[in-house]
């Protein structure tokens, strides 16, 4: 099975990044195609696939790297965060305790204007007493006498008179005092403001320092993140068509297996034709360059050769035989196999048609087909093999 020219979806955006190349390749039929591009176009598939192990390793080197970067950034930024958070806290209580502050200042300054408003109507009602009296004359005991009648009731009453003017101007030196002790009040309160608002200030500077060195390191662990991430979304993606690639790998061993086992049934009764064991007696297929030789590639076996010609060129048989296989095989497509007898056949895959049918006995260079690319492959070809006992050999001690 052309393990070369048999590729799992997960690589079709390599064929897709060739597809120019591949179009090249399919010229018309009865065209040979142009060996050194068929072989400079699957030499870059084959060193995009064969690098895909090697770049995931070296993904695996960045990633663990970038792990450990990370953890020393983070390192780091570990106090910065913690005095930033404490910082941030203190500004938080300076700030709260400015609020406060400034609402007893308010509150102060209420109780002054009620203060003054009550000192001015005291004294108001002060100077209209006064006035009265001065208008009225002060009264003399003998007056208050001779309109009371009685000495006891005149010094009473000039008495009263006199305690109510000093009632009055105690009130009015209580609410003065009362006064003079809410501007002090509100003048500390202004000073303890003013001592919190340059705190604050000072703490809100080194908050924003902090900030800034805090940003930059965050600023490195964020970029570290970012590209680790990236590096481990292409690492899962070449992982799962490493998976991919190995699943393919393993059915492609397994259609050769039944390959091999269905050709050791159908041939092994059949007299041999063409000596076995290497005789260059089997004539070639097509005649076009060799763009893949049989051996391992791709991390599995490839068990033939690859001749790389045209669409629609005939497809000859190598020597003469029975038709023991003839339809589709899976990622070999169209498929011709035809059993030489001795344990001895080969195989032509990726027609673009069969022109033989089970059974049918054919000569050295009667026509089985037609190239073309079905199944898995890459480009028009023919993927020949020889098997011998149902397992694949090299094919080119035999042409």
């Amino acid at each position: 099975m052309s393990a070369l020219r048999t590729f799992s979806s997960v690589n079709f955006r390599l064929l897709t990044a060739l597809s120019l190349t591949a179009a090249a390749i399919a010229i018309p039929a009865a065209m040979h195609v142009d060996r050194s591009e068929a072989a400079r176009s699957l030499s870059q598939v084959e060193s995009k696939a064969a690098a895909a192990r090697a770049k995931e390793q070296v993904l695996t080197s960045e990633i663990s790297k970038y792990n450990e970067r990370i953890r020393d950034v983070e390192t780091r930024l570990a106090p910065i965060q913690a005095k930033l958070t404490s910082l941030q806290a203190q500004l938080d209580g300076l700030r709260t305790e400015r609020k406060q502050l400034t609402a007893k200042i308010e509150a102060e300054e209420r109780r002054l204007a009620i203060l003054a408003k009550r000192l001015e109507h005291q004294r108001a009602e002060l100077a209209e007493r006064l006035s009265a009296a001065y208008r009225k004359g002060d009264p003399t005991v003998l007056q208050i006498l001779l309109q009371s009648g009685s000495v006891t009731a005149a010094m009473t009453a000039q008495e009263g008179m006199r305690r109510a003017m000093g009632q009055d101007q105690v009130l009015i030196t209580a609410t003065r005092t009362n006064a003079t002790n809410t501007r002090a009040s509100r003048d500390k309160i202004k000073v303890a403001r003013k001592a919190v608002w340059e705190n604050e200030k000072q703490v809100a500077a080194a908050e924003a320092e902090v900030a800034v060195v805090f940003n930059k390191v965050n600023g490195e662990r964020v970029n570290l993140v970012a590209a680790k991430n990236q590096r481990a979304s292409l690492l899962s993606n070449i992982r799962e068509d490493r998976r991919d690639l190995e699943e393919e790998a393993k059915g492609l061993r397994e259609r050769s297996a039944r390959l091999a086992s269905r050709i050791r049934q159908s041939s092994g009764s059949l007299p041999s034709t063409v000596p076995v064991g290497g005789s260059g007696r089997f004539a070639w297929p097509v005649h076009g360059p060799v763009v893949s030789y049989f051996g391992w590639r791709w991390g599995r076996m490839h068990e033939g050769v690859d001749i790389a010609v045209g669409t629609g060129v005939p497809i000859g048989s190598s020597g003469p035989g029975t038709v023991i296989v003839a339809g589709w095989v899976g990622g070999y497509g169209n498929m011709v196999v035809v059993a030489h007898g001795g344990g001895l056949s080969t195989a032509y895959a990726h027609m673009s048609r069969i022109a033989v049918s089970n059974g049918q006995q054919v000569s050295t260079g009667s026509v089985l087909g037609a190239v073309g690319c079905t199944g898995h492959c890459f480009g028009p070809h023919v993927h020949f093999e020889v098997r011998v006992n149902g397992a694949a050999v090299d094919p080119i001690p035999y042409l």
